[in-house]
């Protein structure tokens, strides 16, 4: 049973922060709708109708955890989701910027395997594990949950293909029914490059015994705000204090 004394209320910057990445959020999805609504009636030749729509899924990610955890995600982490939410999701997929931008796949794969590799610490700080584990196992499972994600992520893009008969993995090489590896295995190799570096950059914060934003992001990962906070005198006090220690 989890106890009152593991949530904290929110500062005013938090809940400011909040706001902002919330909004972020709702604007790329209705973004997404009105570029699918303008695909359906002016014509879709790079088949961007599904993953402009898929975009209003997508927003709804950080709730559904929110509501499974029954507490808030850290601003950094919703921010991670936006930034791929925007990048990936609208910028690449949904306007085209995988065809019309040769370098920009390979940036956000790399860009995405250090992100999922911090996330991989932010599920061990949420459940402690990260102070039981040993240095070098932390890190690996950071590298691993990173490189497990990009697998899943492949296996998606595979199905969408057969499913809505596109071409997310590539065009299909002509007397077969699949696109060619060189997508898929470069796709890989990014994620794990950006992957590697987050896990040297762990290690060297840690056996340095520097903070180099490890230890920083260990403290706010660790963070837990109740998803629904009631206003009274104590949390006001609370957030205060908390306020002006920072």
């Amino acid at each position: 049973m989890k106890t009152e004394k593991e949530f904290l209320p929110s500062t005013k910057s938090e809940k400011i922060f909040r706001i902002i990445n919330i909004c972020i959020t709702v604007a790329i999805m209705l973004t997404g709708v009105a570029l699918a609504i303008y695909y359906k009636v002016e014509g879709d030749p790079n088949n961007r109708f599904v993953p402009s729509l898929g975009l209003l899924l997508y927003g709804f990610i950080p709730l559904v955890y929110e509501m499974i955890a029954r507490s808030k995600l850290p601003n950094s982490v919703f921010l991670i989701f936006n930034i791929y939410l925007g990048i990936a999701g609208l910028w690449g997929s949904a306007l085209s910027g995988y065809i019309n931008v040769s370098w920009l796949d390979m940036a956000v794969h790399f860009v995405m395997g250090y992100l999922i590799a911090a996330l991989g610490l932010f599920f061990l700080c949420r459940t402690g594990e990260n102070k039981k584990m040993k240095i070098a196992t932390v890190a690996m499972f950071c590298l691993f949950m990173s490189l497990f994600v990009e697998a899943g992520w492949e296996l998606c893009e595979r199905c969408i293909d057969l499913i809505f008969n596109l071409d997310v993995q590539g065009a299909v090489v002509e007397g077969t029914n699949a696109p060619l590896l060189t997508d898929t295995i470069q796709d890989i190799a990014c994620n794990m490059g950006g992957a590697l570096l987050f896990t040297i950059h762990f290690l060297i914060a840690k056996l340095t015994k520097k903070d180099l934003g490890i230890a920083s992001m260990e403290k706010e990962f660790e963070i837990r705000h109740r998803l629904f906070e009631k206003k009274d005198k104590k949390s006001e006090k609370n957030i205060e204090n908390i306020e002006k220690n920072n």
